[in-house]
């Protein structure tokens, strides 16, 4: 079995990294001569776009060299062109010839797992990728010389959806959980923020140009939670991710890439499927899920009509916070930060309330319309594949309720129904 690097939200240990690569073994540098524009490039009226959007600025750089072998493996060809803009930082790793900076690449196949072969198409220096212009860039760079019917982006990095910087976890309302965000750069101090529309306006110009994206994935932590997933309906029509935080396996990305050979034809959320099959199955990851992003509304309706219960009637709010205490969470430290939607669904549904008990039953089957086969270790078979946030006295909550790029509170009142919860 293959190991690929699903990012870990804790730094590795010795004896989890990789084996190191030979100094001299870098791979060769064009000194940044574009070379993307060659004849092997899509025409447009098919193909896939397999775009990874690497970010090693930080203490995950050890394991940049290893997922480019990985992608190396299958490579680009038959339709399918492996793009990745790949970032590292000085520090944690001499592999490759120790370079640092930022490097864009089409993957080109071999069958040596520990060098770099592929040449380097642009060396760009340093550049920020937690900055929404920066991965802006890469897709218009990679749509311009290599364009193509079919659209996948991989998020490659330490990821947080509300709660891996909390600082008391048994607390119930006082520790605070940063929003989500993705593109963690330790050199520029930046990273990419969903809630505040960083991520969206990364995306816009891109997807207004060719289309939502088939799928979005992310090789991070915490990522499955239904705000991700609606704040990515207007960019892409399935997501892949974990529920849970990941570790040193995730996306298998010799499998994916075989089977976009293999199927061309293949749907959205079949690939998405099968990303997230493997990382759990092969990669042996506590969950992931493919989240059909077109059949998100019945969720949110249903969030929303449960919100608006409890809002209309005061009687109701302290069962229901009660809930929370009762619903399994998706992560055993942060649990509030990451209650499991369908799981939380039916422990409304149990509780049997006149009012809020079919709502509860409303949730989970909600869940199951746009999560239909989630997957989950034997720790985590009750995942439904996506987490909601229920956190009232965070102090990202304005963020959460008013941030730009907030749409779960913009369309719902889920937010609200955060936000009444709060301590006077």
């Amino acid at each position: 079995m293959l190991l690929s690097l699903a990012l870990a939200c804790v730094e590795p240990t010795p004896d989890e990294a990789p084996d190191a690569d030979p100094a001299d073994t870098a791979a060769a540098d064009t000194g940044g001569e574009d070379t993307g524009g060659d004849d092997t490039g899509g025409d447009g009226e098919g193909g896939w776009q397999f775009l990874v959007y690497l970010v090693g600025d930080n203490d995950l750089e050890d394991w940049v060299t290893h997922d480019l072998n990985e992608l190396e493996i299958t490579g680009s060809g038959d339709g399918v062109e492996v793009l990745v803009q790949a970032d590292r930082i000085d520090g944690y790793s001499k592999k490759d010839g120790d370079w640092t900076g930022t490097r864009r690449y089409r993957m080109v196949g071999d069958a040596d797992t520990k060098v770099v072969t592929s040449p380097v198409l642009e060396d760009l220096g340093e550049l920020d990728m937690g900055a929404p212009e920066t991965l802006a860039g890469f897709l218009d760079w990679a749509s311009i010389n290599y364009p193509a019917e079919h659209r996948v982006l991989i998020f490659w990095d330490h990821g947080d959806g509300w709660g891996i910087q909390a600082q008391d976890a048994d607390a119930d309302t006082e520790a605070a959980a940063p929003p989500p965000m993705i593109g963690s750069d330790d050199t520029s101090g930046t990273e990419m923020s969903f809630a505040e529309g960083e991520v969206a306006a990364a995306l816009a110009a891109s997807v207004a140009a060719h289309g939502r994206f088939d799928v979005v994935g992310f090789d991070a932590c915490n990522m499955a939670s239904w705000e991700v997933a609606h704040s990515l309906v207007p960019h892409a029509r399935a997501m892949s991710a974990a529920q849970t935080t990941v570790g040193f396996e995730g996306f298998q990305y010799e499998l994916i890439l075989r089977y976009l050979r293999d199927n061309p034809e293949t749907t959205p959320m079949a690939l998405a499927d099968e990303m997230s099959r493997g990382a759990v199955e092969v990669g042996l990851e506590n969950t992931h899920s493919a989240t059909d992003l077109d059949q998100l509304g019945e969720l949110d309706d249903a969030l929303d009509a449960l919100a608006g219960a409890v809002l209309a009637d005061d009687a109701l709010k302290a069962p229901f916070f009660a809930y929370r205490r009762t619903t399994r969470g998706a992560d055993a430290v942060w649990k509030n930060w990451y209650l499991d939607v369908g799981d939380l669904g039916a422990v409304i549904e149990a509780a049997g309330d006149p009012v809020l008990a079919p709502l509860g039953t409303t949730l989970r089957n909600s869940v199951v319309t746009a999560v239909p086969e989630p997957y989950g270790s034997e720790d985590y078979t009750y995942a439904s594949g996506l987490t909601v946030w229920f956190d009232p006295d965070s102090e990202y909550i304005d963020m959460y309720t008013e941030g730009a790029g907030a749409t779960w509170s913009q369309d719902t009142r889920w937010g609200e129904l955060m936000r009444s919860y709060l301590r006077e």
